[in-house]
């Protein structure tokens, strides 16, 4: 589950990059981020859930991402 965690992190992400294919990835991961449905195993709030990890809290932080200079430098090698 942690790594379904990491991966949706990781294209959640990749909208700060300027390729286009990331796209589809990218509102993948954010609807997933953002759906309250916790009747799949996998979904955001089941997983946060077994982890011991807030999803609200996860939430706002997402809202307010911003790349730093570290994650822009990383983007572009």
């Amino acid at each position: 589950m942690y790594a379904v965690l990491e991966d949706a992190f990781v294209c959640f992400h990749k909208q700060f990059e300027t390729e286009e294919r990331f796209t589809q990835r990218t509102r993948e991961a954010e609807e997933w981020f953002f759906c309250n449905d916790s009747r799949w195993l996998f979904s955001f709030v089941s997983v946060c859930d077994v982890l011991g990890l807030e999803p609200e809290y996860i939430r706002k932080k997402l809202k307010h991402w911003i790349p730093s200079r570290l994650d822009t430098a990383q983007a572009t090698r």
